[in-house]
């Protein structure tokens, strides 16, 4: 299966647009520029600004895309490790002078119990693992690697922040099925090739909460706006 995701990196840290399209399973097609993901500080969403000035010792970037939290992190002096499922976004990451990016799966965190401070999970990673069974799974390896005091700081859009008819049509699908509302299936499409299907997880504050509690971690405050907001989740 192509790297879509890899290809919209590389044309993103090349200065295109990256203009790429987001299919989800019932037909709807969103677009997104691919620019966001190696955009400035000053470009960033509000939460996203916030939520890093709470970035402490050695940090984990999960999801990492072009680089850029772990590249800001590094000019701050942090020791970071920035990985992503697509070799492409890892490969941009190094190019751009990200100096530890690995490729790696969320669900397969292969590091040393109490390795890191800070947790970013920025650009709806949070549910980048799809199912709540599989983000919990994520959340218990997360409080493994991590040393006491140690905060995730995990974005997500609130799906409920809508008056978008077909998304409310999709929400109420998923509740008929027994699923979260912002539980979406969804592939990208980008300069004639198509991603594969994978599921991701739009949570509202009080599912992140519920997920966060059940796998030792407090969700402390929101910061950012209701449709796109970051946790900050602490240790119990």
């Amino acid at each position: 299966m192509a790297d879509v995701f890899g290809k919209v990196m590389l044309d993103a840290a090349d200065g295109k647009d990256a203009l790429h399209q987001i299919e989800r399973d019932d037909g709807y097609i969103d677009k997104s520029s691919g620019k966001q993901y190696v955009a400035e500080f000053e470009d960033w969403f509000k939460g996203q600004q916030e939520a890093i000035q709470l970035a402490k010792g050695r940090v984990l970037d999960i999801g990492c895309g072009a680089g850029r939290v772990s590249l800001y992190l590094q000019k701050k002096g942090h020791d970071v490790t920035a990985i992503d499922i697509s070799p492409g976004a890892v490969q941009v990451s190094k190019n751009r002078g990200v100096l530890d990016a690995r490729i790696m799966s969320a669900d397969r965190l292969d590091f040393p119990d109490r390795t890191f401070d800070t947790v970013i999970m920025f650009g709806n990673n949070f549910g980048i693992l799809g199912e709540p069974d599989n983000v919990m799974g994520m959340l218990e390896d997360l409080y493994r690697i991590t040393t006491d005091g140690a905060i995730v700081l995990a974005e997500s859009r609130n799906p409920l922040a809508t008056d978008n008819p077909d998304h409310l049509r999709y929400h109420q699908q998923n509740r008929l099925e027994g699923k979260p509302p912002g539980l979406v299936r969804i592939r990208l499409r980008y300069s004639g090739e198509t991603g594969k299907w994978w599921t991701l997880l739009l949570a509202t504050p009080d599912l992140m909460r519920s997920i966060a509690e059940r796998t030792g971690w407090n969700l402390t405050e929101t910061l950012g706006e209701d449709w796109c907001y970051v946790g900050v989740l602490r240790k119990h």
